[in-house]
């Protein structure tokens, strides 16, 4: 009988990627949490064409324009951008 090779306390997994998009609900959730979320929802609902993409999204992708605009507006790193996508996936 085949059995796997356990990895060694010495050679531990590497850790997951983090996830490259979220919910909404999630996203939302995650920056409420930093205090972020009344600057990302104001910024949103400043500019109609990006209210409509935040509107029509079902899911949110770290690539996308609206997603690097939030970034912007609030300031994060790419650390910051991996710990939030996590925490936004961790939320719903």
């Amino acid at each position: 009988m085949y059995s796997p090779p356990v990895p060694s306390a010495a050679d531990p997994l590497p850790p997951p990627p983090p996830p490259d998009s979220c919910t909404k609900l999630g996203l939302k959730r995650a920056f409420d949490e930093l205090g972020n979320w009344v600057t990302v929802k104001t910024e949103i609902a400043a500019d109609a064409a990006v209210q409509e993409e935040w509107d029509l999204a079902t899911e949110i992708r770290r690539a996308d324009p609206l997603v690097q605009h939030m970034i912007a507006v609030v300031d994060l790193s790419d650390e910051q951008v991996d710990q939030l996508l996590i925490r936004a996936n961790a939320l719903v």
